[in-house]
């Protein structure tokens, strides 16, 4: 089993396209050395990601995420484990994040539990369609 975990938080002002670049470009480092895969969605100053691996390693991605300066307000809006990744060899895709999209998922993951392959279409993600429909909650 893998942790699979959704946040969203809010851009720290004058983030631009630079730091976007220098956040995927360390994410997936790091994430190469951990085991994680994932998806960030970034735009109108706020962060989508989802994120998955071991247990431990997305712990340890949290905590750190907690304290990066360049973002504030971190709020799970999921937290569980799947038997198998839904972003396999994708050490952290990335889409540009339609404004209302944030908050539309934000307010389903309130009422119910979506999968990764279903964030990810709601992000506009064309590679979605091959996603296997694995639960990020129980």
């Amino acid at each position: 089993m893998i942790r699979q975990v959704v946040y969203l938080s809010s851009a720290r002002a004058g983030t631009g396209d630079a730091e976007i670049a220098a956040i995927l470009d360390a994410a997936r480092a790091a994430n190469g050395r951990n085991g994680l895969t994932g998806m960030l969605a970034a735009g109108g100053g706020v962060y989508l990601q989802i994120v998955e691996g071991p247990a431990e390693a997305v712990e340890s991605l949290l905590t750190r995420l907690r304290a990066d300066a360049r973002h504030e307000n971190l709020r799970v809006l999921q937290d569980g484990e799947a038997a198998t990744r839904n972003f396999p060899g994708r050490l952290m895709g990335f889409r540009v994040l339609a404004p209302e999209a944030a908050g539309l998922i934000a307010a389903q993951l309130r009422v119910r539990t979506m999968t990764a392959a279903e964030i990810a279409t709601a992000l506009g993600n064309p590679a979605a369609v091959g996603l296997a429909q694995v639960a990020l909650a129980a």
